[in-house]
């Protein structure tokens, strides 16, 4: 089917379900059919959830890829303004109403609020920097610009969403004893009641007097002991490591009930799995690999990554139906 074509009969199934007032199932049948990764901005890079219909959520993951340091390896000539355009667009676009930020600096993140306006929230947790000083382990927040008169901000992860964010926290998880500290958070949407996490995993390597020591296992298995305490949770990010399933290798041990094979199995279901493969689409685009998960106790409707200039991550949105 041409594009012309594709875009006629979605809005034509999207005009029959809202004159059925079926706008959840239009939604749904839209979503079912496959999705290529597409470029931000181009009509096919997202399904349309028909309007504010009370009974879903869409949340966004995505590793911004945001400090102006030479060891992030970003490309400094995104602007924090057009990194901030590509979560505000999917919120005009998609109802998005909450996001899950790995690699966001302070500074920009303040940014998107402006840019958002009245009525949403954040919640922020910094990275930090460990390191033995004298014998003494110490810890330093770490900075979105280099140390010598670079942007003095913080860089960590985030939780926005439209509507009060509560119980705001970080858990505490396994880190590196030196190097890159990434947090473990949550908060609690009030507006649809639900649980929402940003996981950054640490990267094999993190550590810098043990570079091959791996986290990673721990990590996971301490984040599903969490997750599974809340009712209703949403909870993604950057979790470095292939899937489960994928056959190049670079995976960490994933822990049983995290990451479901299929309806009825424990676990949750991932925003690109396709019935019983833990597997999906490429997220970060230099190797290329899948690393960033979104995964939901709620029952799934559509998913969507998309590849964009403004990080070397591609994003990941996904519609949940929220059972009342």
């Amino acid at each position: 089917m041409t594009r012309t074509g594709h875009n006629r009969a979605r809005r034509s199934l999207i005009a029959l379900a809202a004159g059925l007032g079926l706008a959840g199932a239009g939604a749904t049948a839209l979503a079912a059919q496959p999705a290529a990764v597409t470029a931000a901005g181009t009509d096919d890079a997202m399904p349309y959830a028909v309007e504010d219909f009370p009974d879903t959520l869409q949340v966004m993951s995505w590793n911004m890829c945001g400090p102006r340091r030479a060891t992030y390896n970003c490309d400094l000539a995104v602007t924090p303004e057009m990194k901030v355009k590509v979560v505000t667009d999917q919120v005009a676009r998609n109802r998005v109403e909450a996001v899950l930020l790995q690699e966001v600096c302070e500074d920009d993140l303040a940014l998107l609020m402006t840019r958002l306006g009245p009525g949403w929230s954040k919640s922020f947790e910094q990275y930090e920097w460990a390191q033995f000083v004298g014998g003494e382990r110490r810890t330093w927040k770490s900075r979105c610009g280099e140390d010598d008169g670079g942007r003095a901000d913080r860089v960590g992860t985030a939780i926005v969403a439209r509507g009060a964010l509560t119980d705001a926290r970080k858990y505490p998880v396994v880190q590196p004893e030196q190097g890159q500290q990434t947090p473990f958070q949550c908060a609690t949407a009030t507006l649809r009641d639900v649980r929402l996490c940003s996981v950054h995993a640490t990267r094999v390597g993190a550590n810098p007097h043990d570079p091959t020591q791996d986290l990673r296992d721990e990590q996971y298995a301490q984040i599903r002991d969490v997750v599974r305490t809340f009712p209703r949770v949403v909870f993604g990010g950057d979790f470095n490591s292939r899937p489960p399933e994928d056959p190049t290798g670079g995976k960490a041990a994933w822990p049983a009930g995290l990451y479901s094979t299929g309806p009825g199995t424990p676990g949750y279901r991932e925003c690109d799995q396709s019935g019983t493969a833990r597997v999906g689409r490429p997220t970060y685009n230099p190797t290329p690999a899948k690393l960033d998960y979104l995964f939901s106790s709620e029952s799934p409707r559509w998913c969507t990554v998309t590849e964009t200039p403004a990080s070397d991550h591609r994003f990941l949105v996904e519609s949940v139906g929220l059972g009342r």
